[in-house]
């Protein structure tokens, strides 16, 4: 899909009819492709006389195959992770173009952020292509931010249920935690990933308005965007700083999730060293008194079997009572 924005007396339009197209190109500022086919890859390289980048230009990941100058114009590529709303959030490769008062995007993957900026900018009388560049940048860092802020709220909640007492009520035995734990594990892991993930587009991100900023126009006409977009590159240094600490709130929630579950699997052995140690002194009395020996004083006794019985419960109580008394259970 191709759209294109036209500056003209009546304010801005957009149109994705490129047969009939009544405007003059000079008219045309913006050029947007979304997953385009092979007729609009040519109408965009023939209205702008550069050659656009395929998408497996797009995915290679060294700094001069994504940021370079070719044929007067400026080439960023940069990614941003998409559809984080689903159940299969991905990393999308969106690529900006500067050519003289033109630009061009060029994305494979529909955006939030664009279709946000595209309706604020459907709604100004006039713009230039340095705002159009820097109103998208601006839109997706705002996107991304807000990311991070669901982010950090699913990390809180999922705090809350790692730290939360978990009585069903008063008097009443603690639940077992191991299966929840067990979700909440699953639900770190998810997140952690997602993070990283987003760590990854904000180091692009930041490297692209490095190079926007840094880069010499070959137009004296055309200003320097250094000024323009430092905000911007504050505001992803930020971004970063807030995912450099949601991954350390991640690391520090994988210890204390394993650590409970060590806790209560050892709670669970130590009820059966426990049980075994009780039940040790009379397993002895009862060894010693089923052996078949016939001189044994007490095989002929009246209350032979009620003294072992006692012998036996007494050897029980007495380690239990030891037990508590020292707080081992």
């Amino acid at each position: 899909m191709i759209r294109l924005y036209i500056q003209n007396e009546n304010g801005i339009e957009r149109t994705a009819d490129i047969e009939n197209l009544s405007c003059r190109p000079e008219d045309i500022f913006w050029v947007d492709l979304l997953t385009p086919d092979a007729a609009e890859l040519q109408f965009a390289e023939q209205l702008c006389r550069i050659e656009m980048p395929t998408q497996d230009e797009m995915r290679e990941i060294e700094a001069t195959s994504r940021l370079y100058t070719e044929d007067g114009a400026r080439f960023m590529t940069t990614t941003v992770l998409s559809r984080v709303e689903t159940e299969e959030p991905i990393l999308s490769e969106m690529t900006f173009i500067l050519k003289s008062e033109r630009i061009v995007t060029i994305r494979h993957t529909d955006s939030y952020s664009f279709r946000v900026f595209s309706h604020q900018l459907l709604r100004q009388k006039q713009v230039s292509r340095d705002q159009v560049f820097v109103g998208l940048l601006e839109t997706i860092v705002d996107r991304q931010a807000d990311v991070l802020e669901r982010f950090g709220t699913d990390l809180d909640a999922l705090s809350k249920r790692v730290f939360s007492h978990r009585h069903t009520g008063k008097g009443r035995k603690k639940e077992p935690v191991t299966q929840e734990m067990r979700v909440v594990l699953e639900d770190l892991g998810s997140i952690g990933d997602l993070i990283t993930r987003q760590r990854d587009c904000l180091v692009n991100l930041l490297r692209l308005l490095s190079y926007a900023s840094n880069a010499e126009t070959s137009d004296p006409s055309q200003p320097n965007l250094y000024v323009t977009l430092r905000p911007i590159s504050r505001d992803v240094n930020s971004l970063s700083e807030y995912a450099s600490f949601l991954s350390s709130k991640i690391n520090f929630m994988l210890d204390a999730v394993l650590g409970l579950i060590n806790i209560e699997q050892n709670e669970i052995v130590k009820i059966f060293t426990v049980a075994s140690v009780i039940f040790m002194p009379a397993t002895l009395i009862a060894s010693i008194y089923g052996m078949n020996f016939e001189n044994m004083p007490e095989l002929r006794s009246e209350y032979g079997y009620a003294s072992v019985l006692v012998a036996m419960a007494v050897s029980i109580i007495l380690p239990l009572l030891f037990f508590r008394m020292k707080r081992f259970i």
